[in-house]
Order: structure tokens, then sequence, then C-alpha cells
């Protein structure tokens, strides 16, 4: 059982490398207990029950110390070996002791002889290993004696510490007090975490008289009441088999007072090969599993909570950024039209003035009158789109954008700058010009001087007469053609008008290229967020998915559970 490879890197990115660890290490841990090269028989109960009495009832040898006061302080692991040897595992190591009885009581036990805790073992962590070369375990067998419950709150969560390490947990109650309320509550924890399917339960019944006839009675009178007791306890939850046994009287009868349904339970549920086995594996590591994938769940549910937030919470944010964008154009398109109205206004009146000019002096045909208009409707524009940039700041402002910089209130004056402009003098002036008295010039002139010079001839006169002739015809034709070449002065008037009125309509049409302007150079002050990134949630989901698929897997396996 591992991590896929692109769901650790995900794990260990979104939720971090914690996250990511635990559910490797369950996952571990599940393929640990599938793997576990034997099967660990935990002999647990409350403290003087005769657990340690049953084991050498079992292995038919007095090995273990035994008490009427908590004896067992530590684990004590029996396997098969080639040789009986014991071997003590503590803070300095491992070290080899006498495969005695006296050895393993001083390893292990609880209380000194004058009643006081021993420290060394309370406080030590550590293990007795117990080989024993000729045993009723089975090969890949180990049968461990843990501390007694409900003697000190830390033997407790020692025994506790050391049934979850094995495979099944033989519970041994004692007859005299067959189910107290401390073994109620630990029993109950043990199957929520570990499973019933896990859990085995001995009755070592005490007799009053290690006799058949004693024995018998107990079976047929208070054997049911205490099976009853252990079901009401175990709510109801009992084990398909509940073995009675007495440790003491069968020590010395094997073959009596429950001891070989005693040895078979063990057994059988020491053996791998079994049924029970595989099932009892398969249900911790499923429950391992399960663990994981609830805790998973919640986190799942968390997660997907987070992302709708976070997903409303960006669609409000990108709601309330559209809206403020929508006012800020909006505020800036009605500043540009206004603007532009003024603007229009003044070019009216520049070309009213600069048209009513004409009225007071002759018509220039230099273009004067175009670069007039042009200079005074430049003048009007940058007023107006200095007024303007200052009022896009305070639109900005008030509409969490950036105002404008130098480069964009530069660019801002440059599309708002009217174009040159141009007034053409075509055309004669209104009327003629005053008549002069050319016919008739040469005898007016004869006559004249006739009367003053008396004493020309005639034909002088004649001549001179002629002259004059010719002169008034030119004189003649010079009017004619400088009226034809004289503007004429309404028409001018109207093109300057005309002029004006073009200049602002022109300048008018650049309103959208200074509204883009504006709107590219006046960002919004925060960006419009993003969805969130539902890869958190998808790799939760994809380990959701694996936890359930094992434990599934785990569940339905008929057989020998496979194991990655």
């Amino acid at each position: 059982m591992n991590l896929p490879s692109p769901l650790d890197a995900a794990l260990a990115r979104h939720h971090g490398q914690s996250y990511r660890d635990s559910v490797a290490d369950v996952l571990a841990r599940a393929a640990a207990v599938m793997n576990r090269p034997a099967v660990t028989l935990v002999f647990g109960g409350h403290f003087s029950a005769g657990k340690s009495s049953l084991l050498n009832t079992l292995l038919g040898r007095a090995l273990l110390p035994v008490s009427d006061y908590p004896e067992t302080g530590i684990a004590c692991v029996i396997t098969p070996g080639p040789e009986d040897r014991v071997t003590v595992c503590d803070g300095d190591g491992r070290r080899e002791v006498p495969a005695t009885t006296e050895a393993i009581t001083e390893a292990v036990t609880l209380v000194a002889p004058d009643g006081s805790y021993r420290s060394e073992v309370v406080g030590a962590v550590r293990s007795v290993t117990v080989e024993l070369a000729r045993s009723p375990l089975p090969d890949g067998g180990r049968w461990v004696d843990s501390p007694g419950i409900n003697d000190t709150p830390a033997m407790t969560r020692r025994a506790a510490d050391i049934a979850a390490q094995g495979d099944f947990l033989l519970w041994v109650f004692n007859s005299r007090q067959p189910m107290a309320t401390v073994e109620e509550d630990f029993l109950r924890e043990y199957r929520e975490r570990h499973g019933a399917e896990s859990l085995a339960l001995l009755v070592n019944v005490f007799l009053d008289e290690d006799t058949p006839e004693e024995w018998q009675r107990y079976l047929d009178t208070r054997a049911p009441a205490h099976l009853k007791r252990l079901e009401y306890a175990l709510d109801g939850a009992l084990p398909p088999e509940v073995v009675f046994v007495s440790a003491r009287a069968a020590a010395a009868h094997p073959d009596r007072f429950g001891g070989p349904q005693a040895r078979a339970l063990v057994g059988r549920l020491t053996d791998r090969a079994t049924a029970s086995s595989l099932a009892a594996r398969r249900g911790r590591a499923s429950r391992i599993l399960e663990a994981a994938a609830q805790e998973t769940a919640e986190r799942l549910d968390a997660e997907r909570a987070l992302f709708r937030q976070l997903r409303v919470e960006a669609e409000v944010a990108r709601t309330a950024i559209d809206t403020s964008r929508r006012r800020f154009l909006d505020a800036v398109g009605g500043e540009l039209d206004r603007m532009l109205a003024r603007v229009a206004v003044h070019a009216r009146t520049a070309g009213d003035e600069i048209a009513a000019e004409l009225d007071q002096g002759p018509v220039l045909r230099d273009g004067s009158y175009g670069d007039r208009l042009t200079e005074r409707l430049r003048t009007a524009a940058r007023e107006e789109a200095s007024g303007l940039a200052a009022a896009v700041a305070r639109a900005a402002e008030l509409n969490h954008h950036r105002p404008p910089d130098t480069q964009v209130t530069r660019r801002l004056l440059d599309i708002l700058e009217p174009e040159r402009v141009s007034v053409e003098v075509t055309g004669r002036l209104a009327g003629k010009l005053p008549e002069a008295p050319v016919d008739g010039l040469g005898s007016v002139v004869s006559s004249r001087v006739g009367t003053l010079i008396p004493k020309l001839s005639w034909k002088a006169l004649r001549h001179i007469d002629t002259a004059v002739t010719v002169a008034a015809a030119s004189v003649q034709a010079a009017k004619l053609a400088t009226e034809a070449a004289m503007p004429d002065r309404a028409k001018v008037k109207a093109d300057v008008r005309a002029a004006a009125v073009r200049a602002a309509e022109q300048l008018c049409r650049r309103r959208q290229a200074a509204l883009d302007e504006i709107g590219a150079g006046c960002g919004l002050v925060a960006a419009a967020p993003a969805d969130p990134d539902p890869a958190p949630v998808d790799c939760l989901e994809a380990a959701h998915r694996l936890l359930s698929r094992e434990v599934g897997q785990l569940v339905a396996a008929p057989g020998e559970a496979v194991v990655r």
C-alpha cells in the first residue's frame, strides 16, 4: 500500500508534508499488519486475572512469575526457537539472562518484595523475549504476556499499546469478578479501534477445590450467569466461542478443566493459515484505513466548503470589480462628453468672433482665419483636457482605479488636440465697384484741352483723344478684372463658422479613442481574483478514494489478502 507519486506530491504541496506523511504512515501501518511475519496473540486482562498462570499451563511448565499482586510490568514475548533463551531489551540495549523463572521474574516483576513499584520496570520502555525449544507454539506464532489493567494508569496505557501491536487479544477474565467497569471501557475502546473479530474471550475459573465435581458444578451453575454478564458488558457482541478454563487445575491435569479447549483456542488464534487470523488482520488493517478515510472525508468536507466559499467570494469580488469598472468608465465618459461639449461651444464662439471681424476690414487670403481658429481651439482643448485628467483622477480614486500617470495624460492631450483648421477664401464680394464715367473720355479731354490750349492743331488733339480713349478702356478692363478677383465676404464668414463646427465634430469623433486610452491607462488597483485552485480538493478526493478502495478490498477479500 503506497501513495502514487502524483498524489504523494499533490498532498505535500497542497496540505503540507505532515499530512502527506500521515496518509503514507496509515498505508504503511496497514501493510505492516497484513505482512507481519508472525501471528501475535496478546494475553490481556485485569491484574491478577491469571494471565501468567494460564500461559504456564499452556506451555506445560511453570516459567512465568505468578502472584496475587500485579506481577507483569512489561511485555513478555514467547516464541519458538532453537534453544531456550531469554533476552531483555531496555535502554542499555539487548542482553541475555538465564532462561529461568527467577531471571524472568527479575526482568518483568512490577512490585518489589516490600510492596513498592520498581522504577526500572515502571519507567522503562523495554520487553523480554523468551525463546523456547519445546513449546506448543506453531512456527510463526507468538504469545505476549502483557501488564494487567486497573493497577496504575501507566500500566493500563502500556497494556493498550501492547494489545494494539498484536493480531489477537485474548482477554482473560477472573471468574471471581467476571467484568469490571474498567474492563468494559478498555474492551469497548479496543473493539472500536481494532475490531471485534480480533478479540477472543477466556474465563479463568478459580475453583474452591480443584476437583472434577467442583468444575462441573461451576459449568452448570455459574458459567451461564458469567456468559450473560459478559454479553451485557460487551453490548451483546460476544465472540462465537467463549472458553472456560481453570488454569491452576489444568496445570496439574492438562486434559481436563478446560485445558484442551484453551489449547485449541490459542492454537487456532496463533495459526496464520486459519481464516480467523486472516480475518483479524484484515479487520485490523481495515480499521486503520477506515479511521484515516473518515479523517480524510472530514478534511475533504471542510476543503470543499472552503472551496465553495472562496469561489463565491471570488465571484462577489469580480462582480464588485466589474461594477466599479462600469462606474469608472461611465463617470469618465460623462466627463469626456461634457468636455467635448464645452470645446464645441468654444469652437462656435471662435467662429462667430472671427467671422464678425470680417466686417471690420478687408478679406484676407493668407490663411490666417484657419490659423486663428486652430490656435483658439487648441488652447481651449488643452485647458479642457487638463481639467478632464483631473476629473479622471478623482473618478479613479472613488472607484478604486489607478489615476492617470504622466504618460497617459500626455497621450490623452495628444488625442484631444484639434487638427489644424483650414479656411479657403474663394468667390467674389456681392455687388460691383462704383461706376466711373469712362465713356467719351477722349471728347471730354479734347474739349478741355482745346479750351486750355486753343493753339493746338486739330490733329494733335485727335491724337490726344485717341490716347485717352485707350486709357479709359484699360481702366474699364481693370475694373472688371478686379471685381472678378475680389472674394465674397458673406461666403467667407460662413466658411469660417463651418470650419469651426467641423473641427469640433472631428474632435468628438476621437471620444472612443480617448476613452480607450483612459481605460487602458487607469487599471484597477486590485486585479480581479481568479477562481480558487481545485487541486487541494482533487488530491483529497483521490486520497479518500484510495483509502476507501483499500478498505473495500480488505473487507471483500475471501482468502489470503493481497498486500501491495
